[in-house]
């Protein structure tokens, strides 16, 4: 039988009824969120960036060498045996330590300029102090606070002048800042010397009253770099546990520990030798190592080159055999030689030191640059001690001794972490 096809009623189509007209609104429509994007490149001059820091530099760490020629007067001025009266640069030296220590972790956390700025400003007031000071407690107290606030300057303008200069400036913005650190010791023992005799003591920390404030004015007004957030002592813990970072610090130890323990045994060795005793013909024999410093002022292309970590143990090798020379030399002219080979690498070492630890630092660099600068101030307050309790041995006991320390450093820094080698 044939399909017949079936009728089905037809549905009625049925119309949904329009949406209702909404009245335009001002209410703003959904925000988007934009992808990130990088904020824009602040002007930096680094040639200007760098110079304002090398003066910073010169005019705090200079600070640690002011007493120096001016020991003998301190002690006849105020009636304290030499020994006591050292203590006005060994005080200085320790609180620099701990300063490096505080004001280096701090700066991960605040505006860098504004650390300097401020350690520079209230030093400013201490050098004040120190020149009206009328007693030799109220001196030492003075030069205690010196050297905790001048320490406000190495590590923190190290970890500044690594974040605000492009990445081909940075390396030779570093170690020009950081060859000043040796600079310092000759200018400081330099100016002190050249202003007692013409204007007396008291104008020596007078003097720079007016330098360290404009200076200060003058770190306030460089680029700024984007402040930091976290704890920055917990990230200090932590760098304590990279392996890197640790086979870098015993070189921090040993720059100032080498540099005073030579330049003190040195001396005295030529007094006890050749009988020179006059301030300006010791300060005449400190002039063979400014050649060295000079170079280390030009070690970026080598770091660039060769790597900071092959740099740096190659450095202080050659510090080492300087000071070898000078254990081994028969005569004045062989010490003053062997001086300048040492000198020339320990100036390059700082450098290349400057850049292993802030590279193994990675984001916490302030912290991990805090770290060295406290070593390297707390090697400058050893020294003293430890020349004291060689010297009797002789002048070629302290060098090999000196010498022994560098080569301890660089065979660590050599063999002790992997990230030390990719450096």
């Amino acid at each position: 039988m044939p399909d017949t096809p079936t009728h089905r009623p037809a549905t009625p189509r049925t119309t949904s009824p329009a949406p209702p007209q909404v009245a335009p609104s001002r209410a703003a429509p959904p925000q988007v969120v934009p992808p990130p994007v990088a904020p824009p490149a602040v002007a930096v001059r680094p040639a200007l960036v760098v110079g304002v820091l090398i003066v910073a530099a010169v005019l705090a760490i200079s600070q640690l060498y002011l007493t120096v020629p001016l020991l003998p007067g301190i002690a006849a001025r105020h009636a304290v045996p030499m020994t006591t009266a050292a203590w006005v640069g060994g005080g200085f030296g320790f609180a620099f330590a701990l300063g490096n220590l505080v004001f280096g972790t701090a700066s991960d956390r605040y505006d860098r300029r504004h650390v300097m700025a401020a350690g520079l400003a209230v030093g400013a007031l201490t050098c004040v102090v120190a020149g009206a000071a009328d007693s030799f407690g109220l001196l030492l107290a003075a030069r205690v606070a010196e050297g905790f606030l001048a320490a406000a300057i190495p590590a923190v303008s190290l970890a500044y002048t690594a974040e605000v200069l492009p990445p081909a400036r940075r390396a030779v913005g570093v170690t020009a800042v950081s060859s000043s650190f040796l600079l310092a010791g000759l200018v400081g023992q330099a100016y002190a010397l050249g202003v007692d005799r013409a204007a007396g003591p008291r104008w020596v920390f007078w003097l720079l009253v007016p330098l360290l404030l404009v200076t200060a004015f003058a770190v306030t007004r460089l680029p700024a770099v984007p402040r930091r957030t976290g704890a920055p002592w917990r990230a200090f813990s932590r760098l304590l546990r990279t392996p890197a970072l640790l086979a870098a610090y015993p070189g921090a130890l040993t720059l100032l520990l080498t540099f005073v323990g030579m330049y003190s045994a040195l001396s005295v060795i030529v007094g006890d030798r050749y009988g020179i005793h006059d301030a300006g013909t010791l300060l005449l024999l400190r002039l063979p190592g400014l050649p060295g410093i000079v170079l280390g002022a030009f070690a970026g292309p080598f770091i660039n080159r060769y790597g900071a970590h092959r740099v740096a143990v190659t450095a202080l090798s050659v510090a080492a055999a300087g000071l070898v020379i000078e254990a081994v030399a028969g005569g004045i002219a062989g010490v003053l030689v062997g001086s300048a080979v040492f000198v020339a690498g320990l100036a390059v070492s700082i450098p290349a030191l400057v850049v292993v630890v802030g590279q193994a630092s990675g984001e916490a660099r302030g912290a991990g640059l805090a770290g060295y600068a406290f070593l390297v101030g707390l090697g400058g307050g050893i020294s003293p001690v430890l020349v004291a309790a060689l010297l009797p041995a002789g002048f070629a006991v302290v060098c090999m001794v000196l010498a022994g320390t560098l080569v301890a450093a660089a065979a660590v820094l050599a063999f002790g972490g992997a990230g030390a080698r990719r450096a």
